[in-house]
């Protein structure tokens, strides 16, 4: 399918399915990929769409991928206006879906990414900049003063240095002069792309006035030097940002979310589970989904009764329900019983990484220190360097008028804030991937930033401290092997570790579970519902009006037994029938844990379950300046959370992820804890598999340890920008040097950055 310019195609339904990410009456998501998109200046403008379209609700960008996501109105703009009104701000969608395919194998070769157009200009530049060079020794070694043959010729070597100029101001022209333009139209003033823009465009003009007028042979040298060391670094900014920041693309290197799939030959008359990982998921495989898990693939509802919650993809925290056949966006939160659900659409990777990180922003949004220097450093960089390099230029034309030219653009091209810019996204960037390979899996550069901030951690109990695989699990009471049916038919629609855990130990020989009605899990509470005309409840003894549940136990010594363990209590017909008693197991390590993070921080443990002898054994390998809090609610939780912020502390709570939700939402850094993650968790900002729980002091400190890198990153910039403005101003700089100074300058902060994490990563990681 070939590009048209008004982008009418789109308006196809068939065409239409192909490319949105969502769509439910009014509210349509979708996603493009914009070429175009190559530096801060193209977020800051595509990320403010909504303040210059009314029709546009969101948008946000995927850098890495040149993607961009957009929320919008479907009933006031269609999808081809919106394409067309891309391309009038200067970011044209590519829609055409073959050539995608083979631009995406084009440029991704060997798991790194290439890109073609930067290495043809590369090519190009060097050409250009040798034969300038080359052409610039006469006036280098003085010919032009000792030389009349040179003397004779000198206007065929300089007008050859305006052609081999001319493909240099063109490459310019379209990465910075445009988008300085664009900036400037849609009010963005923060753009970096202007000053250059400004110095590349005087520093020709005034070349070329001196060839035609015969008073120089200009500063060719310094353009073409300019514009080649600032595409190597540019190249090297792209391969080390793709390397180092888009650990997210590849599943298998993000975090091992696993699905539960179901084999179609068992699916009618009963489902054979079968746990695999996300990235296995193809077309035509059908899964299951439980409750409060998120759809992780765009699917067809099969069986079951499919109650939505799509607040993680378009805001909207009304709930959708769907029939059988209806199509399912991934994103959607399930809310209620199981469902079976049948792929249409292979994983796309980047649309549940950018969901991720896409919501609950509010904590990203609050300005920490070095981002704030970061954005203020964006916001006043350009009028500050426009009004030194003015002031300059006056400056020289009292002084010596030969100079105005030099020092003006010294200044504009010396005074670039990339060093200051890159570091915070290089350096966290960094750490995040090596957390990644070690089990811990951060959001992004934000997360990492409060997570150096942090001094206050909660900690969970069940399925965060303890080790569900190692829990002893026996039931008190008299169960018949049809009641396990039914409690099995119950346990499967609910995905809480406990839940989890005991459908584990009551299916083994069940082949075929019950239909259920009037599904209901309340977090923190317990589960109910309707099964063969039943009312069957599980969960807490205050959730099933149970007051003394061990009254019917006439042995004493189980009687005993149930003081050190957590119970799960079952009634069906409103008659208890006994409780389901788990004797938990501890992780390996966890006094070590404690020791460890004593000096530093302050702990507490904020459990749901209530039990004196664990708190005993709590308070022996805790510090004594901890906290231990048992039978919280979720809401208690969230509530002790609010508290402890309000008195000014920075909280890091640690949960399963569904559970505490809401607590971990709040927190300024939450992280979940799973021993194989079968659920996607937006609402956390860190995910961690427990048995590398134990390194979570190492992981507190590299992360206390990067910002003492990126403050020595500063000190660095800050005295490479202030010598080079100094001597820029003085007049000691020429244009040439500078123009070489400039991009070195980024280059010396990748370099730092990944020699600097690199050393950190072996020494405390490794």
């Amino acid at each position: 399918m070939k590009i048209t310019e008004n982008f009418h195609f789109l308006d196809n339904e068939k065409i239409e399915e192909k490319i949105i990410d969502f769509k439910h009456k009014n509210i349509t998501c979708v996603r493009f990929l914009i070429p175009s998109i190559h530096c801060s200046s193209c977020i800051l403008i595509l990320e403010k769409l909504s303040n210059h379209h009314k029709y546009i609700f969101e948008s946000t960008v995927d850098f890495t991928n040149k993607k961009v996501r957009i929320t919008f109105n479907n009933e006031k703009l269609k999808l081809s206006e919106l394409a067309k009104y891309l391309e009038k701000i200067g970011y044209k969608p590519s829609i055409n879906f073959e050539s995608i395919k083979e631009n995406m194998k084009d440029v991704k070769k060997n798991g790194k990414i290439f890109n073609r157009k930067l290495i043809g200009k590369l090519a190009i530049s060097f050409f250009c900049f040798g034969n300038i060079m080359l052409l610039s020794i006469p006036e280098y070694v003085g010919a032009y003063e000792e030389d009349l043959w040179f003397l004779k010729n000198r206007y065929f070597f300089r007008y050859l240095m305006i052609i081999l100029s001319l493909p240099i101001v063109f490459f310019f022209f379209i990465d910075h002069v445009k988008d300085a333009f664009l900036g400037f139209k849609k009010h963005v003033f923060n753009n970096i792309n202007v000053p250059i823009s400004i110095g590349v465009l005087v520093l020709f003009s005034w070349s070329c006035y001196e060839v035609f007028f015969d008073l120089g042979s200009g500063y060719f040298d310094s353009l073409a030097s300019f514009s080649l060391f600032l595409l190597i670094s540019k190249m090297l900014q792209i391969h080390t940002h793709n390397k180092i920041l888009s650990f997210d693309n590849n599943y298998k290197s993000f975090y091992p979310i696993s699905v539960t799939k179901i084999h179609h030959k068992y699916y009618e008359k009963y489902e054979k589970e079968e746990k695999i990982l996300l990235s296995s998921l193809k077309k035509g495989d059908i899964i299951l989904i439980k409750n409060e898990e998120i759809i992780p693939v765009d699917s067809v509802l099969m069986k079951g009764k499919a109650i939505l919650d799509n607040s993680f993809i378009t805001g909207e925290s009304h709930l959708v329900s769907k029939k059988i056949g209806d199509r399912i966006y991934a994103g959607s939160k399930q809310k209620g019983e199981a469902i079976f659900l049948e792929v249409i659409k292979n994983v796309d990777q980047s649309y549940l990484s950018l969901l991720w990180k896409k919501n609950f922003r509010d904590k990203n949004k609050k300005l920490f220190y070095f981002n704030s220097i970061t954005n203020q450093l964006s916001r006043y960089f350009t009028p500050i360097v426009l009004i030194i390099s003015v002031i300059t230029g006056i400056y020289w034309y009292f002084i010596n008028v030969e100079k105005v030219f030099q020092t003006t653009f010294s200044v504009l091209i010396i005074t670039c804030p990339c060093a200051l810019i890159l570091s915070t996204p290089f350096i966290l960037g960094n750490i995040i991937r090596f957390f990644s390979k070690k089990g811990f899996y951060v959001k992004d550069i934000f997360t990492m930033e409060r997570i150096s901030t942090i001094r206050t951690l909660i900690f969970d109990k069940t399925g965060t401290l303890t080790d569900t695989n190692k829990e002893k699990i026996f039931f008190v009471g008299n169960l018949k092997d049809h009641d396990k049916k039914i409690i099995a038919s119950l346990l499967r629609n609910s995905n809480h570790p406990l839940s989890k855990r005991i459908f584990e130990e009551l299916s083994v020989n069940i082949k075929e579970y019950y239909p259920i009605k009037n599904f209901q899990e309340i977090i923190g509470k317990g589960l109910k519902g309707i099964i063969n005309n039943v009312s069957v409840k599980i969960g807490s003894q205050k959730y099933l009006g149970i007051h003394n549940h061990f009254s019917c136990c006439e042995n004493n010594n189980i009687k005993k037994k149930t003081n050190t363990t957590t119970s799960v209590s079952i009634s069906i017909n409103n008659k208890f029938i006994g409780s389901f008693l788990f004797r938990n197991y501890y992780r390996n390590g966890v006094k070590k844990i404690f020791q460890n993070l004593k000096k530093k921080y302050k702990i507490i443990i904020l459990s749901g379950d209530n039990n004196k002898l664990e708190k005993k054994y709590l308070e022996s390998i805790l510090p004594k300046s901890s906290k231990i809090f048992f039978n919280q609610s979720p809401e208690e939780k969230l509530n002790y959370v609010k508290k402890l912020q309000n008195k000014g502390e920075k909280v890091m709570m640690f949960g399963d992820g569904i559970n505490d939700s809401s607590a971990l939402n709040q927190s300024e850094v939450g992280i979940a804890v799973s021993e194989n993650p079968s659920s996607f968790f937006p609402s956390c900002d860190a995910f961690i598999q427990s048995d590398h729980l134990d390194q979570i002091f190492l992981f507190l400190k590299v992360s206390r340890i990067s910002i003492i890198l990126i403050i020595t990153n500063f000190i660095i910039s800050f005295f490479y920008n202030g010598i080079g403005i100094i001597f820029a101003v003085t007049g000691y700089l020429k244009p040439f040097i500078a123009a070489i100074l400039m991009p070195l300058s980024s280059l010396s902060v990748i370099i730092f950055s990944i020699f600097s994490t690199w050393i950190i990563s072996r020494r405390f990681l490794s």
